[in-house]
């Protein structure tokens, strides 16, 4: 049996020179607009260096392949999203857990806002990588911010498992902010969303819902 290619995912080089920047920079700038109007299925390495304006032997200078262009690509994608996140967790000592919520879900909605196009083809469209999954590791990477803290917050929080907790918002906020993107732009927008978001997951964190429901039946 023969064996299976291995396939390469990382550059061949990194640029040191503005002039290699500039050209990389071309690169990456091409791979994304061609995913964005043609889609995963007509990403190809000759379309991009069409786009970036270089000529395909430029290209495979820095990448080997397109996979190795998509990893770098959705590498620099997240780099940016993550670095307003980590200035937000800087934060997070001194804010109240409500006000902590509600930045933290500010922060996800701006963070599709950044070329949301690419984004949702880098999320939808574009599969793992080999053994490579940068959304699976960013994902990972956002519940172990949020559950450090929650820990900071523990007397706060009605839920007794931070880790559950961790899970349910990371992927709560996640799903409906990346489906708000598309089908309910305005309110995203508008803050109206987030504002709803913020809502639910106090009521679910703090335990709140839950005693205004038995301070109901009490009553009753």
């Amino acid at each position: 049996m023969a064996k299976r290619r291995k396939i390469l995912l990382n550059p061949r080089k990194r640029p040191e020179q503005d002039r290699s920047r500039a050209t990389v920079d071309a690169i990456l700038e091409g791979a994304a607009r061609v995913l964005v109007t043609s889609g995963y299925e007509a990403f190809t390495t000759n379309r991009v260096a069409e786009k970036a304006g270089i000529s395909i032997g430029s290209l495979y200078q820095y990448f080997p392949n397109k996979d190795a262009l998509l990893s770098e690509l959705m590498r620099r994608h997240l780099d940016e999203i993550e670095r307003g996140i980590e200035e937000m967790a800087l934060l997070a000592r001194s804010m109240p857990l409500e006000e902590l919520i509600r930045i933290s879900i500010d922060q996800n909605i701006r963070s599709h806002l950044i070329e949301p196009e690419l984004h949702r083809v880098l999320s939808e469209e574009v599969p793992a990588l080999g053994s490579r999954n940068w959304k699976a590791e960013y994902t990972k990477r956002m519940q172990q911010r949020v559950r450090a803290a929650f820990e900071l917050r523990r007397e706060e929080i009605f839920v007794p498992d931070l880790d559950l907790a961790a899970y349910v918002v990371t992927r709560t906020v996640e799903a409906v902010v990346h489906n708000a993107v598309v089908h309910r732009s305005v309110d995203l927008k508008s803050g109206a969303l987030a504002a709803e978001l913020a809502r639910m997951l106090t009521g679910y964190l703090t335990g709140k819902a839950t005693l205004r429901q038995k301070a109901a039946k009490t009553a009753a």
